[in-house]
């Protein structure tokens, strides 16, 4: 453990830029170094763990008629079963949904989210082509049925044993929430990918609008892939120079494990962001 929370966190952000080479190694030692770690007594009883949460029921999947039907090109069906009012999805962005979904030939359940009564989050930029021509214009709160030909699902090489090669699937989603992405000045550097190491200034505001976790152009701070997911999915596509506003869902608002950070969990929260230099790594080939 570090002398103090900002410290530590301070000499992580330098260490990191030193193994990017944004920074020399020199810098990390002048920051400080690890305090002693205390011994711990076998004496000192483990606390209990606390009760496990009660899992959490299924939900009814939709299956009014539909408002509207319209057929893409290469046969995509899309069905409006419910017309939300909520922020309107764009391509690539990510977002929380509950789906089920089921090979069109049987009807036969491959997953569902509805039915293990939690949505997931998740950038649309992951996942298959139907559900990225198909999700695209949903508003939170509506839900559609889209009906994903093989070509635009799993292909000639199935999933698993539950979608064998070339099968059609149908996909009712719930669009619950969206990760909401507003450019305030859009940057003329490099635009961060997926896989990037970032350096940023940012300030992270609670639902009242409280200052929770900040990092100055002075004293930025260094992002890497995987410890904070909300901030890798809003900061794709974004120029290095622009400013950004970021709302991010409760659903999204998690962090990586032995993550140092004094931002809370599991609730709404605002991020505006500075994106001062990027490194973009490679990304590892989908399968």
């Amino acid at each position: 453990m570090l002398a103090t929370p900002i410290s530590a966190r301070r000499l992580r952000t330098l260490t990191l830029m030193a193994l990017v080479g944004l920074v020399s190694a020199t810098a990390v030692a002048q920051e400080g170094t690890p305090a002693a770690q205390p011994a711990t007594s076998p004496a000192v009883a483990t606390p209990a763990a606390p009760p496990a949460p009660p899992a959490p029921k299924g939900i009814p999947v939709p299956n009014n008629a539909p408002l509207s039907t319209q057929t893409l090109e290469g046969g995509l069906i899309i069905e409006e079963l419910t017309i939300g009012d909520g922020y309107e999805v764009k391509p690539g962005n990510s977002v929380v949904a509950l789906y089920h979904g089921t090979r069109k030939s049987d009807g036969f359940v491959f997953d569902s989210a509805f039915d293990r009564g939690e949505p997931i989050a998740f950038p649309l930029s992951g996942v298959i082509e139907g559900w990225q021509k198909g999700v695209p214009g949903m508003r939170v709160g509506g839900v559609r049925r889209l009906t994903i030909p093989a070509a635009m699902g799993y292909g000639a090489r199935g999933a698993g044993t539950d979608i064998p090669p070339n099968t059609d699937l149908v996909f009712v989603i719930q669009l619950v929430d969206a990760l909401q992405v507003t450019d305030t000045k859009v940057g003329e550097g490099e635009a961060a990918s997926q896989s990037c190491v970032a350096v940023a200034a940012y300030t992270i505001k609670d639902e009242k609008g409280n200052v929770v976790e900040q990092a100055t152009k002075e004293k930025p701070y260094i992002w890497i892939p995987g410890e904070f997911q909300a901030m890798t999915m809003g900061l794709e596509g974004m120029k290095v120079g622009g400013t950004r506003t970021i709302k991010v869902p409760a659903q999204m608002n998690q962090s990586a494990p032995m993550i140092e950070t004094t931002r809370p969990s599991d609730v709404p929260v605002t991020i505006e962001v500075e994106l001062l230099m990027v490194r973009n790594l490679p990304m590892n080939p989908r399968r």
